[in-house]
């Protein structure tokens, strides 16, 4: 084949890739059966609109019909995608809400709360397992050394993004941000929990993995909170620790 027909095959894909990401806007190249477009421009949308509602569901979930619709077909036609791994597609709606959607006064925590979504995407594609080998079941998480699961990921938000639906949709971030810790228990199924501040920072050093007691983690958090009363945290605390050690974010205790 020579250059110039090469040339003129790929300026024909690109003319023919344009009119169906745009085709109110751009006319398709050359004389075409219409029966025959539509079915192209019929599968290429329905096929990202329904990745869209697959990986994003809580934000289909705040908007109606047309509004959904409407960025979806927005995405379609202003973002390029980057993506060179499947398992990477999702992440593009995270670039196109950050880069090319302007600010959103109606929905002021949309990027937030794809981001929510994108969590459990994330979490799901990691390749870890969760491995009981080496570490005590039921161990005592303020005497032994406590165990974070691995598959698992923290983030903070503005807005209280696991909290958002159809019937609240807040337009101002509250006080208080919302630290959500996103993970894959023993049952390969996700979960998350929402922490305030002083248990997030307990898991977080948690996950650090540095040896120390669960009372030493106690008394780092009690320290850089200015409380004395480090039994007094361990009591309040024992609670959201035991609630972790349920819900599989913590695994146990380190085997002796």
């Amino acid at each position: 084949m020579s250059t110039r027909t090469d040339a003129e095959f790929a300026r024909v894909q690109r003319a023919f890739a344009a009119y169906l990401r745009d085709p109110e806007h751009v006319a398709p190249p050359g004389e075409h059966d219409p029966r025959r477009l539509g079915v192209y421009r019929h599968a290429v949308y329905a096929n990202i609109e329904r990745f869209m509602h697959d990986n994003y569901p809580r934000v289909r979930a705040v908007m109606n019909e047309s509004e959904w619709h409407a960025m979806v077909r927005d995405y379609l036609v202003r973002h390029v995608a980057r993506a060179t791994a499947f398992v990477d597609l999702p992440k593009e709606f995270l670039s196109y809400l950050e880069n090319v959607r302007a600010p959103d006064h109606q929905w002021p925590f949309l990027y937030e709360l794809a981001h929510f979504d994108w969590l459990e995407t994330l979490v799901g594609a990691d390749p870890r397992r969760v491995d009981f080998a080496g570490i005590e079941r039921d161990g005592d998480l303020i005497t032994g050394v406590p165990v974070a699961n691995p598959v698992m990921v923290m983030h903070c938000y503005r807005f209280p993004v696991h909290a958002i639906d159809a019937g609240f949709q807040p337009l101002e971030a509250p006080s208080q941000a919302t630290r959500i810790a996103a993970f894959r228990d023993s049952r390969n199924e996700y979960g998350f929990l929402d922490l305030n501040g002083a248990a997030a920072r307990l898991l977080e050093l948690i996950m650090m993995g540095t040896g120390r007691s669960g009372h030493e983690i106690f008394a780092t958090v009690a320290a850089e909170l200015g409380h004395d009363d480090v039994a007094g945290l361990i009591q309040a605390g024992g609670t959201i620790l035991a609630r972790m050690h349920a819900r599989d974010v913590i695994l146990g205790t380190v085997r002796a």
